[in-house]
């Protein structure tokens, strides 16, 4: 009995980490977050986008892949040299989408 118990406790612990960990990287009390949530944690800053991602304004020429979102999804931006990153475009097999810097450069 103290077996199940423990096992059942430890499942329960386990499962709070993780959705506290997705709540962090995305704003979702989830254990599976979407492709493109709507915050992006990225390179040390926060992108925003929105709680339906809006397809992707901003030219892709120049941006490289360097991430992954939490759902998976990938992460272009401007090179690491580049000053401030104010959006980056998260791909989908849905499209692009475009995430803002949250609280400016």
């Amino acid at each position: 009995m103290s077996l199940l118990f423990f096992s059942l406790l430890l499942a329960g612990v386990l499962a709070c980490v993780r959705l506290w960990n997705v709540h962090q990287q995305t704003s979702y009390w989830v254990l599976s977050p979407k492709e493109v949530p709507s915050k992006v944690q990225f390179a040390d800053r926060e992108y925003n986008c929105g709680p339906d991602a809006k397809p992707a304004e901003h030219d892709m020429t120049g941006l490289t892949s360097q991430a992954r979102t939490a759902g998976g999804a990938e992460i272009f931006a401007q090179s690491p040299s580049a000053e401030a990153k104010v959006f980056i475009i998260v791909r989908t097999d849905q499209g692009t989408f475009g995430c803002d810097l949250m609280g400016g450069p």
